[in-house]
């Protein structure tokens, strides 16, 4: 259940390992994308909440900080459960990206796993003048893994896509519309986001009601998702573009992330009356 939630923050298309899905959306040239909707400072903080039995029970918590650093940004994601549920499943994940400011492509991704007895970790170090990623997997009880894979060129990592998707220009689509994304995760995966509906108002759970474009972005099928499963990303139809709810149904019940804090945004979030 807790992989659910992690894959749910990052806009959490994928889960690594499974068959490519087919790509035919439109590709959006996220190659030299202007940043107009967050900044360094910017921290937000999503309550992760598991469905049983129409009850949702807050499970887990994840934040994520910016950190301005001149010509490039330094972000950082940690998720983990919150203590009620530890008894259950244990979980203290980081993840972390350096970013190009001028491009916001990714110059480095890692991400440290602990979740129960399971621990491992990603390193990539992405060179996308060559259009190369050097990359390293680690385990505390098996030989370290070294690998280079070639890219397509203009890459994301997991973190850095989610910042670049919050600077698409929604008035170029209409609902129904599809752009595609490409993020590596021990591979290269193509995706595509659907455009739900546009500006449409949605009641967000502690934080009233909000203008929202709602997207729906694909996975992969596997262990939590079946087939054909889109998630639900609600993002702020104002100035952050910033995702207030995710939702999505999984093998059984349903889970959601909802924005509980924030601080340091680019522009003041204001519910509707």
């Amino acid at each position: 259940m807790w992989k659910t939630f992690l894959f749910l923050l990052p806009m959490f298309w994928l889960v690594p390992g499974e068959p490519k899905p087919d790509h035919s959306a439109a590709e959006v040239n996220f190659c030299d994308t202007d940043n107009y909707t967050w900044q360094g400072g910017e921290e937000i903080t999503y309550t992760l909440y598991y469905q049983l039995n129409f009850i949702w029970i807050p499970a887990g918590e994840a934040t994520f900080k910016v950190k301005d650093m001149g010509d490039r940004y330094f972000i950082s994601v940690d998720g983990k459960t919150i203590s009620a549920f530890e008894w259950f499943y244990k979980v203290n994940d980081r993840y972390e990206s350096v970013i190009d400011k001028k491009t916001l492509l990714p110059l480095y991704f890692s991400r440290d796993i602990q979740e129960g007895k399971y621990v491992w970790w990603d390193k990539f170090n992405f060179d996308q003048k060559n259009n190369v990623v050097h990359a390293t997997k680690g385990w505390p009880d098996k030989p370290t893994k070294y690998y280079t894979a070639e890219l397509s060129g203009c890459m994301h990592d997991m973190i850095s896509i989610v910042y670049n998707v919050r600077n698409v220009d929604f008035s170029q689509y209409d609902p129904g519309d599809e752009f595609g994304v490409k993020v590596f995760v021990e591979e290269e995966y193509p995706l595509s986001v659907e455009v739900r509906q546009k500006n449409v108002e949605q009641k967000i759970r502690g934080l009233g009601k909000h203008n929202t474009h709602l997207i729906r972005p694909q996975v992969v099928s596997g262990h939590f998702f079946d087939d054909d499963t889109r998630m639900d990303i609600y993002l702020s139809a104002d100035g952050n573009r910033i995702p207030l709810m995710i939702e999505s149904p999984v093998s059984v019940g349903k889970v959601k992330a909802v924005l509980t804090a924030y601080k340091g945004l680019k522009y003041p979030l204001v519910a509707n009356d």
